[in-house]
């Protein structure tokens, strides 16, 4: 009995201090998993922009103009717009203001379930993480009519300083086609729905979804979400933690605007 209860008291210490000793190495390998290593590669051509490798899942597109109407399409003005953005890729990213957060820029469809929860993240990272970046929307309306009229409503909207009051009842709704719907939103959230329905048909919103849609063509974004972080540009989902670090990673990075 002496023997076996002596051989039960060594095995448990052993295997205390294997334990131990697991611990001690497993701590660390744990600790790593939060933090993300990322790779990149360089964009030929668009220096020092760079391409996060790795991404998770996106909503392919079907056409990069879906936005526009056949007829509207303009090859002169979409060279000149994507001359733009290769020349001053920043600006045209996040716009022509100057600011002290890091940026993030997301290219987003109504139709794509993946964009909301990417545009959740982003807002509750936003949330629990103030004054440390800033977001601007993107709206590449890449999966068919339904999109294109959401996308042109909130962009109509954003005119009249409500892009996400109207964001936020068109992404319950995204199959809207019918402008009299999208007007009856507008008069609900004191909208001038006459000047909204203007909007959606003007031209300066047709510029911002070329311009949108020259991003994309020239940074290869072929379906949504996708992002620019900084400089740091990826398609599809990424977990919480992996943006937030890679937002901390841009701090040194900054875009500048020429």
């Amino acid at each position: 009995m002496a023997k076996t209860t002596d051989w039960k008291r060594r095995a448990l210490l052993a295997g205390g201090a294997l334990a131990v000793a697991g611990w001690v190495k497993g701590v660390p390998y744990l600790a790593s998993l939060g933090q993300p290593d990322f790779a990149f590669e360089d964009i030929p051509g668009l220096s020092p922009f760079r391409r996060l490798q790795g991404e998770g899942a996106s909503t392919a597109g079907a056409a990069i103009f879906a936005g526009l109407d056949p007829g509207e399409l303009d090859n002169d003005a979409d060279d000149e717009l994507e001359q733009f953005v290769r020349t001053n890729p920043c600006a045209a990213f996040f716009g022509e203001e100057s600011s002290n957060t890091v940026p993030v820029a997301m290219f987003s469809d109504f139709a794509c379930p993946i964009c909301r929860v990417m545009d959740d993240r982003l807002t509750d990272l936003a949330a629990s993480d103030p004054n440390t970046f800033h977001i601007v929307r993107h709206q590449l309306p890449l999966l068919g009519v339904a999109s294109a009229v959401a996308s042109r409503a909130v962009l109509a909207a954003d005119l009249q300083g409500q892009y996400r009051e109207m964001h936020a009842r068109l992404i319950r709704t995204p199959a809207v086609t019918d402008e009299r719907f999208i007007a009856a939103i507008a008069k609900n959230l004191d909208l001038d729905a006459d000047r909204l329905l203007e909007d959606m048909q003007s031209d300066a919103i047709d510029r911002r979804l070329r311009l949108t849609a020259a991003i994309a063509d020239v940074f290869g974004f072929i379906g949504t979400p996708a992002f620019a972080v900084g400089r740091t540009v990826f398609m599809g989902s990424i977990q919480t933690g992996s943006l937030r670090k890679l937002i901390a990673d841009e701090n040194s990075n900054p875009c500048l605007i020429a």
